[in-house]
């Protein structure tokens, strides 16, 4: 048996290669265990040593961006440190920076700010690290280019997508599991992982730096090298607060409401008329024709507050939104009102555009950030994924047509994993720093919410169901929803094909022993709910093509486009602080002590120095685009399969063009998340 014939069904291998096969698994089992860590609250990971399919491409990609935010932060700190009518003795990464290059700083941090802290300035041992971290970024930057150099890598623009960032030497569409051999790759991962930590040890030590903001100009000065994300600016107005909804990062979570819903959120008609404008309309034939929508963000009421680095306030709220029957020309939502906690006594908020109107967005934008960080993205795309990873190395042999179908969308994901749960999500680490609960009870909302999946109800068109919000006549403006979907449909296409090319028909499925011990491992060892047919017996099987393709597309699609949807907006949206906060620093509705508007926020919004660390962390995960979605490179080598990739990356090109013609034309909130070529095959980052 080689690996160069095509892929085959164990059932129909010859028994020596059916021997062989079983060889082959036996050793695999003992390379991938399974673990149940505490930190994920006993989810399925992969036991360490984790399997490493690290590529210098990669590599290169993730040191540029760290060096880059590590500039960045030095940038954002000279200013305030050093005093100004003496030159600055250190290099930037813009050439030697002066009293001139001084003075250009201080109009956007005046040396006399209050917000930060002047017992701190001009300190002989902040210069001495400052200096001393600097040149390890210069240092750093000399060893990647001596990696560009080995890899022969060329210069690509990073996807479109809203404000790249780095014009990054990778090469996009190689496969992660092109790496270099043997000690080199340990060699560059232990050189990768001390870069990324000494970068982001420095941010932690040197954050505290910073005090409380003076005013939202403070967060803006905080981007020289990195830039601003679109959200800056315009995060105060209905129009963007809604616009996160359709658009932003956790766009996946809005619900039709029910007139239930509207008891304690919008409780009369009279109200109804007089927020909205509708006469002769009630509530109940507005809910009727699919006209409110919601978001609830009832699973943070796990999270105890945290204390790290300082108290927390953790937020729980509901947010009920309107389309308009008349006006509005693409049907877009309409903030309506927000109840800041789950029970009755809760107070609602109505849009008058005042204070508490402002500070109960800012609410909202902190339970979001948390729920998408925890649920939405560590939760329902990484820790997903692990289980399929784990099961399809174990079970399925190299050979095995699925086995060379899924791999390439498992790309790195043991290993990034593996970073979180050893770095990000630790006690004291950037999670526990940077979200609003304890990092235990932020571990464990996680974890609850892989653990409350059912599986079979997971799949992309049931959920839009299930959620009530399918229908584009009646929210018309929805871009996630419908870029996504068509994304869906296109992976299913390409796995009905590609499928049909080795099953014949049902007898082949069921036959086929090596999906069927996948799939009973998924159950036992990886612990997922409802997933499979079931057989007579009750064991989990898969017994029809309708439901393997159904299935095999979920997989892809949480591992590609929706784990793109959650990932690169951390980048473009969340990593400019106040329009979407991971934590309260003030009990809503904020200090009586100050009448002034701008006052109560900013004792809402996180001080800089938690600022600083989001910005670098965020940054730094969505800005590392590995892979293409669609390019398989040489990893599909058998020519009827080749055939049909065609057909599915011409579905991706026509996506391409519709997205951008859609964005084009103005017809809906733009969102360019999504457009494909933006989307990695895998959860690599």
């Amino acid at each position: 048996m080689s690996l160069s014939s095509p892929p085959t069904l164990p059932q129909n291998d010859t028994p020596d290669n059916r021997a062989s096969r079983a060889r082959i698994l036996a050793q695999k089992q003992t390379q991938y265990v399974y673990d149940y860590p505490a930190i994920v609250a006993g989810l399925p990971m992969a036991a360490a040593p984790v399997p490493v399919d690290i590529s210098l491409n990669w590599a290169i990609q993730i040191a540029e961006t760290a060096i880059l935010l590590g500039e960045n932060f030095v940038d954002a700190l000279l200013p305030n440190l050093f005093s100004f009518d003496v030159e600055i003795p250190v290099e930037l990464g813009q050439g030697k920076s002066s009293a001139t290059t001084a003075a250009i700083y201080t109009k956007a941090a005046p040396p006399e700010a209050s917000v930060f802290d002047a017992s701190l300035k001009n300190r002989e041992f902040d210069k001495r690290d400052i200096l001393a971290f600097q040149a390890q970024l210069s240092d750093a930057r000399k060893d990647l280019a001596g990696l560009a150099q080995n890899a022969h890598a060329r210069k690509v623009t990073l996807p479109p997508g809203g404000n790249g960032v780095l014009d990054t030497p990778a090469l996009a569409g190689a496969p992660m599991l092109d790496k270099t051999p043997g000690q080199d790759a340990k060699s560059i991962e232990s050189w990768l992982s001390q870069l990324v930590k000494s970068v982001l040890d420095f941010v932690l030590t040197k954050a505290g730096l910073y005090g409380r903001a003076t005013d939202l100009q403070d967060y803006d000065a905080q981007f020289r090298k990195v830039v601003l994300p679109w959200t800056a600016g315009v995060f105060l107005t209905d129009e963007e607060f809604a616009a996160l909804r359709v658009a932003g990062p956790n766009a996946g979570i809005l619900q039709r409401a029910t007139l239930a819903d509207l008891s304690q959120l919008l409780p009369s008609d009279a109200l109804f008329q007089r927020i909205t404008g509708e006469t002769g309309w009630t509530r109940e034939q507005a809910v009727d024709a699919g006209h409110f929508y919601l978001v609830d963000y009832k699973a943070l009421t796990q999270l105890v507050p945290g204390t790290t680095p300082q108290q927390k306030y953790v937020f729980a709220p509901k947010a009920l939104f309107y389309v308009p029957r008349l006006g509005g020309s693409r049907g877009s939502l309409r903030p309506v009102s927000i109840q800041i906690g789950q029970d009755a006594s809760s107070p609602v908020f109505y849009p008058d555009g005042g204070l508490a109107w402002t500070l109960a967005k800012t609410c909202v934008n902190i339970a979001d950030g948390n729920y998408h960080e925890l649920i939405s993205h560590l939760g329902l795309t990484h820790l997903l994924t692990e289980p399929f990873v784990l099961a399809t190395e174990r079970q399925l042999d190299p050979q095995h047509p699925l086995y060379v179908l899924l791999t390439p969308h498992f790309a790195g994901t043991l290993f990034i994993n593996y970073s979180a749960a050893t770095s990000l999500i630790t006690p004291g680490g950037p999670v526990d720093k940077l979200l609003a609960g304890t990092i235990d009870s932020s571990n464990q909302v996680a974890a609850n919410a892989v653990k409350a999946v059912r599986y079979n109800e997971s799949f992309f068109p049931e959920k839009l169901a299930r959620q009530g919000i399918g229908s584009p006549e009646e929210l018309p403006d929805y871009p996630y929803r419908d870029d996504a979907l068509a994304l869906w449909n296109a992976i299913h296409g390409w796995v009905s094909d590609y499928t049909a090319i080795y099953y014949s028909g049902e007898a082949d499925v069921v036959g086929d022993y090596e999906l069927q011990a996948w799939v009973q491992e998924l159950v036992s060892a990886g612990h997922l709910q409802d997933i499979g047919e079931g057989g007579p017996d009750g064991t989990p099987c898969i017994s029809t093509l309708d439901y393997l393709r159904k299935l095999l597309t979920q997989i892809i699609f949480t591992a590609s486009v929706e784990h793109a949807a959650v990932n690169f907006p951390q980048r473009t949206a969340m990593s400019y602080t106040p329009a979407i906060p991971l934590a309260g620093y003030a009990p809503f509705p904020g200090p009586a002590t100050s009448g002034a508007e701008a006052t109560q926020l900013l004792d809402l919004l996180p001080p800089l120095n938690q600022s600083i660390l989001q910005q670098a962390v965020l940054a730094g995960l969505g800005n590392v685009y590995y892979t293409v979605l669609g390019q398989y490179g040489g990893q599909l080598s058998d020519p009827r399969a080749l055939l049909v990739l065609g057909k599915f990356q011409r579905a991706l090109q026509s996506i391409q063009k519709h997205i951008q013609a859609a964005n084009t034309v103005g017809g809906r909130t733009p969102y360019a998340t999504l457009l494909p070529s933006a989307i990695p095959q895998s959860i690599n980052i």
